[in-house]
């Protein structure tokens, strides 16, 4: 119905904007892989930065595009409220990232065999961070406590979805927040 919010179909491109994000990092990753001997722990910084940006900043525009639409629904046509949503959005969007750090898990613990190059690949967009905990790509060598890390990092894609929803849900203006003083 056209009154109503469509939330599944959010949810689903909500994945597509995943795929996005590993296609970017994807790119980072090449980048990366070509300049990381000059640039050593640099680069590593440098290029982990552009990831999480990137992840930020395709996630936090997804966010602020629904949001508005969604209110335009709330205001014109009467759809139910639903000014946070963006943050189920954003944990339906880092399920993969879960589902691959489960695999991760189970290689550790010798189940299955060793998955960290894959996760590497499949979270491409962390890659040079993921690098800077799991340097090799044996998982016997990795540090358990990079699990922490590597939990934490997905975490991008619900705050971002969450916080640019919000804001264009709101009509928050940023050009103008950023430009100007509040008074």
């Amino acid at each position: 119905m056209e009154s109503e919010i469509n939330k599944k179909r959010l949810v689903l491109f909500g994945f597509v904007k995943v795929l996005q994000c590993e296609l970017f990092g994807l790119m980072v990753f090449i980048f990366f892989w070509a300049v990381s001997a000059a640039f050593g722990l640099l680069g590593n910084i440098i290029f982990g930065l552009v990831g999480i940006l990137t992840v930020a900043c395709i996630m936090a525009d997804y966010g602020l595009k629904q949001g508005e639409k969604a209110r335009s629904k709330v205001n014109l046509r009467g759809a139910k409220p639903c000014r946070h949503f963006g943050l189920t959005i954003g944990l339906f969007a880092m399920i993969p990232s879960y589902i691959t750090l489960a695999l991760l898990a189970l290689s550790k613990a010798g189940i299955i065999g060793n998955f960290l190059p894959a996760f590497k690949l499949l979270n491409a967009c962390f890659f040079p961070v993921i690098d800077l905990a799991a340097h090799t790509a044996d998982i016997n060598q990795m540090n358990p406590s990079a699990f922490i890390l590597f939990a934490v990092l997905p975490l991008f894609y619900p705050l971002s979805s969450w916080l640019s929803f919000k804001w264009g849900y709101d009509q928050v203006d940023l050009k103008t927040k950023v430009m100007y003083k509040n008074k």
